[in-house]
């Protein structure tokens, strides 16, 4: 007769029985429906009180700097304002509320012109191709504020349930485990400084996709695997549209890897054969072909759109060479347990070490790296042993040696060119190690829960040496290059001891205390670089926007706009036809206007943004960085007089050619609407 267990002994032992049932997996070796569902459903729940509520991550409480009438940011919920982060609050968001002042048409008409607000501009619009944008849709139906919160939250919890997704795929037995891990991937420092959706989507679709091949595989029922497959291409679609390859092509490349080696093994696993395996992945097969069929058919319908960003100088068709890392980036690429001293940075003049700015140098914990040597163990222990070849750990360790060839071996750009991932740069390719990192630590989990191996301490501490040495090589070259800089990271020895723990814990088989390391150590380099932010900073709230309204609700006009960033964002806002922007393309009969002999047009066919600044005579071109266009203006020239109604302006224009309108002072700024007259 079995002695009863003492008190807490017996309840430990009796969750654990519990608990052990909860989560146990199907005779298919998936996940059951509760182990699925329940964490991705408090992620539902979570993103449903922050649309409600209008909170996003916004940083376009940067205007409040200019506009605000002194004190705090009474929308500013937490955290700062990135100023660093303009292609999100100042070129984007302005974008989004120019369409929601425009009615959400498909081609935007603040250019002369007008411009495709469907191909990269990622805007919201009345056009088919808006339903394969669902960060999008909330804008067609909600109020703003909640729409930027969908647009804000969508992209990004997708990533954390794609994450999860994957991880309980493959572990079905460790939710707990999965949703720290997930969390995690979500505060990689990569995500939190570039966050849009062209950042995000490509990784949530790398983890459902992966997921989605494992369940395709391994699941004999028909419809769960067109459910899986029509995610994955709905997503795919989603992805592609972006039209922002150095992001997707990181992710395709992982997905790539681990849907051939997830095919074989399983394959192999199932005796199904070719054929038997073939038809398990059909549906995604199909899936994958019915994207295709759909991409194609929205670049054939906006052809010219394609055809004239492509044709552009910069960015046009960029081609990064193999080998780019040198000594100096590869500290960059390390530096991801650093990365905290990049959200401390306010200047953004401390981060250069490990980049030229803020989102350059942001990166990824390098557990991809950190695992690699017990993943190759495990390969050559099973093989050994077996005969068997574990082949998804074949993929993963084999799509982490390609990514880090990439990076560190020249002289092979015409085998890179061909396989396309010469459309990448070095920086955006560090996404494969989201994704790489997380594979790795699931396949090691999987491999030692099966408890017939242990990795020899060798292994174990030669791992935990290189986590040590990598960490130790960055913090030596910031001490001696930029100590400034590391004293902005002031929890850099407990993020270190927080990941060099996460390693040694994963591979000695206990992986919620590990996932638990690595989740602080991510907070730690990843959490409060977007603030908590209600609503959106809307220019057209303004006093000076609902002047420039007003003016051009009375009598219709093109607008100029000079000075800095505001006189743009303002124009752009308010919706009425200007020929200031962030323009993707050259708007055709914008630039014939301004330049018709097309003597600069090396220096507007570009993607960049358009400014404009006083000068004399007829416009002239320049550009002070490669995604900046400077045009000069005269109201007395030609040009203006045929072609210009009214200019914004931070500075007096003295000039014969112009009358004073009104001047509105708000806060820290002031501006005044001019009317272009003939000076007679």
């Amino acid at each position: 007769m079995r002695t009863p267990l003492p008190g807490a002994r017996k309840l430990y032992v009796d969750a654990h029985i519990r608990f052990e049932k909860w989560v146990e997996p199907t005779e298919f070796g998936l996940p059951n429906a509760r182990v699925l569902w329940v964490f991705p459903g408090v992620i539902a729940l979570l993103f449903v009180v922050l649309v409600a509520l209008g909170v996003s991550g916004s940083s376009t409480g940067v205007y409040w700097s200019v506009f605000g009438s002194g004190g705090a940011d009474p929308d500013l919920l937490n955290g700062v304002p990135r100023p660093i982060r303009s292609d999100e609050w100042l070129v984007q968001s302005s974008w989004v509320v120019s369409q929601v002042q425009q009615g959400f048409p498909a081609l935007n008409q603040t250019f002369p012109g007008g411009m495709d607000a469907t191909v990269q501009n990622d805007l919201p619009a009345w056009d088919w191709s808006t339903l394969f944008r669902p960060h999008l849709l909330g804008f067609l139906a909600l109020p703003l504020d909640q729409g930027m919160a969908i647009r804000w939250w969508l992209p990004g919890f997708s990533v954390v349930v794609g994450a999860y997704l994957f991880i309980v795929t493959m572990l079905p037995k460790r939710p707990l485990t999965a949703a720290l891990l997930a969390i995690a991937v979500y505060y990689t420092p990569i995500f939190q400084w570039w966050y849009m959706p062209t950042t995000l989507w490509p990784a949530a679709l790398a983890f459902i996709a992966m997921a989605a091949t494992v369940w395709c595989l391994r699941s004999p029922r028909l419809g769960v695997r067109i459910a899986w497959a029509a995610v994955t291409g709905y997503l795919a679609v989603t992805t592609a549209m972006s039209i922002y390859a150095p992001f997707i092509v990181p992710a395709a490349l992982v997905v790539l890897f681990f849907f051939v080696g997830a095919w074989i093994a399983e394959a192999k696993r199932q005796s199904l054969g070719f054929r038997g395996s073939f038809r398990r992945v059909l549906p995604l097969i199909l899936a994958a072909v019915g994207a295709g069929v759909i991409l194609v058919v929205w670049i054939l319908t906006r052809w010219s759109t394609i055809r004239a960003l492509f044709a552009t100088v910069y960015p046009g068709q960029r081609l990064e060479p193999t080998g780019t890392v040198d000594a100096k980036r590869l500290i960059g690429l390390l530096g991801g347990p650093f990365n905290e001293l990049l959200a401390g940075d306010t200047s953004g003049a401390q981060g250069i070490t490990l980049g030229p700015n803020q989102s350059e140098a942001s990166s990824v914990v390098l557990y991809a790296l950190f695992f690699l040597i017990p993943l190759c163990w495990l390969i050559a222990a099973d093989w050994r042993s077996k005969r068997h070849v574990n082949w998804i750990a074949v993929s993963i360790a084999g799509c982490t040696v390609f990514v880090f060839a990439f990076l560190l071996i020249p002289g092979w750009d015409p085998i890179a060119h061909l396989l396309l991932v010469d459309r990448t740069t070095e920086a955006r390719m560090r996404l494969a190690f989201v994704m790489l990192g997380i594979a790795s630590i699931v396949v090691i989990v999987k491999r030692l829960d099966r408890r017939d191996i242990a990795l020899p301490g060798g292994v174990v501490w030669s791992s935990v040496a290189v986590t040590a040495s990598s960490i130790a090589l960055v913090a030596a070259v910031l001490t001696v290059r930029n100590p400034a800089a590391l004293a902005l990271a002031t929890n850099w020895r407990i993020t270190a001891v927080l990941i060099v723990l996460g390693v040694f814990f994963i591979l000695k088989r206990w992986a919620f205390a590990g996932a638990a390391a690595i989740l602080i150590a991510a907070l730690f380099v990843g959490s409060g670089i977007s603030p908590l932010y209600r609503g959106v900073f809307d220019l057209n709230d303004t006093e000076v926007g609902q002047a420039v309204r007003a003016v051009d609700e009375k009598d219709p006009g093109t607008w100029v706009g000079i000075g800095a960033f505001v006189p743009t964002a303002v124009l752009v806002e308010s919706g009425v036809r200007a020929l200031n922007g962030v323009q993707t393309y050259p708007p055709t009969e914008m630039w014939s206007m301004i330049d018709p002999d097309k003597r600069s047009e090396n220096e507007w066919n570009r993607l960049a943004n358009v400014n404009w600044e006083l000068g004399a005579g007829e416009p002239v071109v320049t550009n002070p960085v490669r995604d900046q266009i400077r045009v000069s203006f005269d109201a007395c020239s030609d040009f203006a007089q045929k072609n210009v109604s009214y200019v914004l302006s931070e500075t007096p224009i003295d000039s014969e050619c112009v009358t004073a309108v009104e001047t509105v002072s708000e806060g820290s700024s002031s501006f005044t609407i001019y009317r272009v007259t003939n000076g007679g």
